[in-house]
This record gives structure tokens, C-alpha cells and sequence, in this order.
């Protein structure tokens, strides 16, 4: 673990990320956005972290080995704090599955990858202003709920407004508290339970009086939240406790009581419920909205659930154009009102001043057309559509002004509340991050278009190799050797010589052209992953190399190889030509030998130690005591073309390893050696022992 700090206020970011080199992508992607950035490379190392620094938001990588990401988010939100630090889970899974899991387990927002770096910015940055919301909000409610404890003290020591009802006269006299509490001045309530009454709710009245009788009648106990009325037109919440007093005959002539204004506390509340209603409307249209990554879905979603949400009357979505003006590409309706589909919006429509604020993040409303001041063109519009009310926000892709989403009221002109708002925002925000994602999709989709084409056009190449460049060699080799036996005797020991260099450029021209084909052909015509018996196969090989090893009485050991699940003739291909190099490249004067042998790995770079220990690679070497050569060229022998030896020396086309790195490469392995030069050499393949199909 280890944390980075540009600036000492800066939020703090735990990446919690097994992948090395995604980890310092990710570092260096929240260190540019001004962020302090703490690593951790499994799960149970980032818990640890957590507890430690307390992070302000936590990247969670959802597979790992031992503890994956779901697992891992789960117990972060059981620890001291964790319920509330938001968690950004990142996958290379697009499934929906996998998406219900990471919401289950607590992730409030998820991206896949590849990453798009702008995008993961942008949800940084709202799930952290999000979080200090809430926190602000708790806080506000934490604050508010000592302040009513001390407002109680308060009233228990009678130092709040206290009122005292003479049931016989019907009278009642406020305290200048009370009055206070009730928005009047000092001295001018009237003193009835009728101007009492005049002072609440209409909609609190019948509750306040069905208490009261109920204390009076039954005995009841007289202990009730309602709403007053001020003069200025104001509303305000009262908490009020009343007794009732009898005479000698069980009759009620007296109640008493006290008031406490609990205004503060129910707008914390009521706030606090649209919060958290907004975020579980915003988690569930999130959800909906990343369910596709089709952009007409994801658009059409987005415009469906909206209008459910506002109930309102039209809800539109408009892309602005390269050219500054735009149109309707997306609709959800009431029945009875004219549609605005496809409709273009012309540059009188959208000033540039509207456009400007839209791209500053501003948000535009209209409580009531008929009253607000716009360019009378755009009046005729909403009429002819008739909008009264309207509510637009801008959507962002890229950080760039892509369009907007559109509410309308049609029916009414309405008052759009800050919920109303702000939940609006937070669902275009989402919108231009799902588009963002589709274009990504778009963009992969295309490029693997072009990679099966480029694909096909290799195979039909590789078809016209096999075939076309073939035939003429074909025919120089015969009608050379037809040369050979019959004019043979006449021709000089210079004209053998110029035929024999002939036929063996041929030949050696067919090798390389089979050798291209075999390289072609690894991606082209691959074969499924099947469990393949390494062993077999290497005993196939040298059953082939027979008389290779007869002729340079080589010998071949061979240890315990694996069973691995892979392509079991580019396996042998891999095999033979390793195989194949070791013996053809001996020294002089010495036999060769070949060891073939295998280890476990149970990590990239870590032998098995034990039982307890679980391998999750493997090793294949091939050693030998022949030549060798000099590591300065370690990278250039796997290259296509590249020979350390005169052709004279040995036979070969330079294709050999190229052809054995590709297929490693297919199998998501790797392949390195090291030698001494005189002294002999190792090839190493490193293959995974499961491991999903590549290429």
C-alpha cells in the first residue's frame, strides 16, 4: 500500500486494484484531476487501508483473486463509516448480472473496461460532490435533532410559549412566545379557539380538533405536530403538549400547554426524504439507463422514465448539431398533445446566450410561458405545442454541450421545485455518460468490423500464397529437375553448379512461404481451446523427428509436462519447432541433448512452494547444450526474418520462434530464453493453466 498527496486538502482516492499496471494508470488519472491517491492490490489489503486513512472514495476493482470485488465491497460496508463512502466498481464485465451484483454489494456507480479517463473523472467528481451533500445534509440533521433536545429541556424548564384555553369562556391566552411562534406581534391574538384554528393549515384543522376532543372526551393524551399559517403567508410546523384539567364533577373546564416551533427539523426531514428518495430514483433510472448501450435505448429509457417520475406532460431529448442548431430525436407523450419528434430548432429558437449558459452547466425553467420573457418566435413555438410550463437541462458528452433534456407541462403552468432539478441534472449527467460509453461501443464494434475484414483479406491472401505463389515454384523445381536427368551429362560443372543454386533457392523459397502461411494461419484458422496432454504431443514430436535425431544421435529427456487447456495443433507446432531448434542448432563435435521439463507458478513470477499453495501457471522449458547466443539478442531471434547465422551454417527461414511467439501470444503466454553463448539454452513458455480463449 502506498498514497500519493498533491495537495494536502485534496480528496482522498483508495484504488483497490490487483493489475500493476492498471493500478498506475488509475494513480496517475486521479493525480492529474488534483485527487491524493492511496493503492492497495487485493482486497483484503484495501479493507486494511480503509480502516487506516479513511478514504473519501473508494475504486474497486471487481475481479481479483482471493477476494473479488463484490466480496471485497460487501465487508467495506459493514466497517465503521463504510455505509456511507461511495464506491466506484470497475469491471471488464458488461453483463447485467454482474451489474446487479455490484449495485447488491453496495457499489454506487460502476464503469467497464477499456476506461475512457474523461468519463471516470466526471463520476469522481459527482459521487464525491454527492457524498459531501449528504454529509452536509446528516450533519444539518445531526445538528437539528440536538438543537429540538435542547428545545425540550427548554420547554420542561417552562421557558418556551405556553398557551392556556378556559374551556367555560373560551378563552385562550398565548404567551408572547407562542404568539412568536404563530407569526403575530406581541398582543394581537385575539383569544378564541376559532382565530386559533384560522391560524393552521386547512389541511391540519380536522386533525388538530379530532386530538383535542379526543383529550377532553376520553382522556386522551393531547401530543400533536402541525402546520400555522403566518400572516405573510409562510408555513411553519408547531410541536405542542396540552393537559386538560376537570372540576369536581369528571367535566373538563381548563387545558394548558406548550408550543415549540419545529420548523427547522421537519424542512431537515422532509429534505433528507427527498434526498433519499432522489438517489433511489436516480440508482433505479441509472440502472435502467446502462442496461443498453444502444444509444436509441438508452435515449428512449431515458425520456420513458422521466415523464414518470415529474408526471408531466412531454419529455423530450435534443441534440444540437455541429452547426449550432439541432432537432427532436427522442419523445415520451401524453395522449392528447401534439408530438415535437423530428422538429428542427432553428438559431432563432436557441440564441446563442441560451447556448452559452447550457454550456456552463445552467439549468433553464419556465413556471409560466404567458409571463416569461422570451423572444416572441419561441412563444409562437410553445404555443403551438401548447407548452405552459417548461424545464430544460443540459446534457454533457465529453465535457462538450451535446443537447438537452426537456420537460414540459402542458396542461397548467407549474412550478419546478429544486428536487425536481436537481434529480433532472443528476439524470442528464448520467444520460451523457451513457452516451459516452455507446460511442465507445460504436467505435469497438467498428474496429472489430475492420479487424474480420482485415482477417478475411489475410485468409484470402494466405488462400492465393498456398496456391498461386506456389504453382510457379512448383514448376521451376520439376522442370529443374527434369534438367538435371537429361542434359545433366552435358552441361559444364558451372551450369550444376548455377542449377543446383536454383533449386535449392526454390526450395528454400517453398520453406518460407509455408512458414508465412503457418504464421498467417495461428489468429486465421485457429482451432477451439480443448484439454491437450502436453506429453503426447511431445512424444508425437519425436516420433516425427526421428531421423533427425538418428542422423545427430541427439537425445531427448523429458520430465512431467502438464495438461492445459489450448489449440493442440498450434500446441504441437509450438513444440516442434523448440524441439527442432535444440537439436538443429549443436555444437560441432558433441551430441546433443535436450531436456524438456515443467514447473508450477502460482503467481506471475513465483515458483509453488507445497500443497497449500495453488498454481495458476505453468512453465515449459526446453534446454539444450548447443550453441547459444548472445542476450543482446534476446528480442530480435523471436522477430520474423531475423537470423544470428549464415544459411550456410544452418538451414532455416528466420520464421521458426516468430511462429512460437505468436501462438504463446494466442494463448495469452509469454516466451523468453537466456543462454550462453557456447553453452547451450533455455526457452521458457509461460502458459496459464485456465485460461479463457484470445484471438
Amino acid at each position: 500500500m502506498n498514497i500519493t498527496q498533491p495537495e494536502k486538502d485534496a480528496p482522498l482516492i483508495l484504488v483497490i486494484e490487483d493489475d500493476k499496471f492498471m493500478r498506475i494508470q488509475l494513480q496517475r488519472a486521479m493525480e492529474q484531476a488534483g485527487y491524493q491517491v492511496a493503492q492497495a492490490c487485493d482486497g483484503e489489503e484495501g479493507l486494511a487501508a480503509y480502516l487506516h486513512l479513511q478514504p473519501d472514495i473508494v475504486l474497486l476493482d471487481a475481479l481479483m483473486p482471493v477476494m473479488d470485488g463484490f466480496t471485497c465491497c460487501t465487508q467495506l460496508r459493514s466497517l465503521p463509516g463504510g455505509d456511507r463512502i461511495p464506491v466506484l466498481m470497475i469491471t471488464a464485465l458488461e453483463d447485467r448480472e454482474s451489474v446487479d451484483r455490484a449495485f447488491e454489494a453496495g457499489a454506487l456507480d460502476y464503469i467497464t473496461k477499456p476506461i475512457h479517463w474523461a468519463v471516470l473523472r466526471q463520476r469522481v467528481r459527482r459521487l464525491l460532490q454527492a457524498s459531501r451533500a449528504v454529509e452536509d445534509l446528516r450533519q444539518q440533521t445531526e445538528r437539528a435533532q440536538r438543537s429540538e433536545e435542547r428545545l425540550r429541556l427548554a420547554l420542561d424548564a417552562a421557558q418556551m410559549g405556553t398557551w392556556d384555553w378556559d374551556l367555560q369562556h373560551d378563552k385562550v391566552i398565548h404567551s408572547e412566545t407562542t404568539e412568536a411562534i404563530h407569526g403575530l406581534a406581541p398582543g394581537s391574538f385575539e383569544g378564541t379557539f376559532k382565530s386559533f384554528l384560522k391560524s393552521l393549515h386547512p389541511d391540519d384543522r380536522e386533525g388538530v380538533t379530532q386530538s383535542l376532543q379526543s383529550a377532553l372526551v376520553e382522556g386522551a393524551d393531547y401530543n400533536i405536530e402541525f402546520r400555522v399559517i403566518w400572516p405573510d403567508g409562510s408555513i411553519h410546523w408547531v410541536a405542542s403538549k396540552g393537559q386538560v384539567y376537570y372540576d369536581n364533577f369528571g367535566q373538563p373546564v381548563r387545558m394548558t400547554g406548550i408550543n415549540m416551533d419545529i420548523t427547522n427539523r421537519k424542512q431537515a426531514q422532509e429534505e433528507l426524504q427527498r434526498q433519499n428518495l432522489r438517489s433511489q430514483l436516480f440508482a433505479e433510472v441509472t440502472l435502467k439507463i446502462r442496461q443498453s448501450l444502444h444509444i436509441e435505448d438508452i435515449l428512449q429509457t431515458a425520456v420513458n422514465e422521466v415523464q414518470r417520475i415529474l408526471v408531466s406532460d412531454r419529455v423530450l431529448i435534443f441534440q444540437l448539431g455541429s452547426d449550432g442548431l439541432g432537432k427532436v430525436v427522442t419523445e415520451a407523450l401524453a395522449p392528447g398533445y401534439p408530438s415535437v419528434l423530428g422538429c428542427k430548432v432553428t438559431d432563432d429558437y436557441l440564441a446563442s446566450e441560451y447556448l452559452s449558459r447550457y454550456r456552463q452547466g445552467r439549468v433553464y425553467t419556465i413556471d409560466h410561458v404567458e409571463k416569461a420573457d422570451v423572444p416572441a418566435c419561441f412563444m409562437e413555438f410553445m404555443q403551438n405545442f401548447q407548452i405552459k410550463a417548461k424545464l430544460a437541462v443540459p446534457i454533457l458528452l465529453k465535457e462538450q454541450l451535446w443537447g438537452l433534456l426537456v420537460a414540459h407541462q402542458c396542461n397548467r403552468p407549474r412550478h419546478w421545485s429544486s428536487f425536481e432539478t436537481d434529480l433532472l441534472k443528476q439524470l442528464a449527467d448520467q444520460i451523457g455518460i451513457a452516451l459516452a460509453q455507446a460511442q465507445l461501443l460504436e467505435q469497438e464494434t467498428h474496429q472489430r468490423q475492420e479487424l474480420a475484414r482485415s482477417n478475411t483479406e489475410l485468409e484470402n491472401f494466405a488462400h492465393v500464397a498456398s496456391h498461386d505463389l506456389q504453382e510457379p515454384l512448383r514448376k521451376i523445381i520439376t522442370f529443374g529437375e527434369r534438367l538435371q536427368s537429361k542434359y545433366g551429362e552435358v552441361l559444364t560443372e558451372q551450369g550444376c553448379d548455377y542449377l543446383e543454386r536454383m533449386q535449392k533457392a526454390a526450395e528454400r523459397m517453398q520453406t518460407l512461404i509455408h512458414d508465412l502461411l503457418t504464421l498467417s494461419r495461428i489468429t486465421t484458422q485457429a482451432q477451439p481451446f480443448v484439454a491437450v496432454d502436453l506429453a503426447q504431443i511431445v512424444q508425437e514430436v519425436l516420433s516425427d523427428l526421428e531421423v533427425c535425431l538418428e542422423q545427430n544421435q541427439g537425445q531427448v529427456e523429458v520430465g512431467e509436462l502438464p495438461t492445459l487447456n489450448s489449440d493442440p495443433l498450434q500446441m504441437r507446432q509450438l513444440m516442434q519447432n523448440l524441439i527442432g531448434n535444440a537439436l538443429k542448432f549443436h555444437r560441432k563435435g558433441e551430441l546433443p541433448k535436450v531436456r524438456i521439463y515443467s514447473q508450477s507458478l502460482k503467481g506471475e513470477n513465483q515458483s509453488v512452494s507445497g500443497d497449500a499453495a495453488k498454481p495458476t501457471h505453468c512453465q515449459i522449458c526446453v534446454e539444450d547444450n548447443g550453441i547459444g547466443f548472445d542476450t543482446q539478442y534476446l528480442e530480435r531471434i523471436f522477430q520474423a526474418f531475423h537470423r544470428l547465422h549464415g544459411r550456410n551454417d544452418y538451414e532455416g527461414t528466420g520464421m521458426g520462434l516468430a511462429i512460437c511467439r505468436k501462438i504463446v501470444e494466442r494463448h495469452n503466454g509469454t516466451i523468453s530464453a537466456h543462454s550462453t553463448q557456447g553453452q547451450g539454452s533455455t526457452f521458457i513458455v509461460t502458459l496459464p493453466l485456465q485460461k479463457r480463449q484470445s484471438g
